[in-house]
């Protein structure tokens, strides 16, 4: 999800960009009353009750990605079709 997690090194999460939005996740080894916080126009707002979800669905997104960009490499220099080359 978060570059420095890419690398295997959980706690170096670093601020994403969604949009007009940046998020800015909770330091991974933080305690519960530590939240991240999305900021837009250099206005932070506390994300209390949905950065769990946040967090779920840009590893699900990260995922998807690392997926497709495997996918689309390895089908460079190969045809679909037998004989089109």
């Amino acid at each position: 999800m978060f570059g420095g997690q890419e690398r295997g090194d959980p706690v170096a999460a670093h601020a994403v960009a969604l949009g007009p939005y940046t998020y800015l996740p909770a330091p991974v080894h933080s305690s519960a009353t530590v939240n991240g916080t999305l900021t837009r126009g250099g206005f932070p707002v506390a994300l209390k009750v949905t950065e769990p979800l946040l967090r779920d669905f840009l590893d699900a997104m990260s995922t998807l990605e690392a997926d497709l960009a495997r996918r689309w490499l390895g089908s460079v220099g190969r045809s679909r079709f037998p004989g089109a080359e």
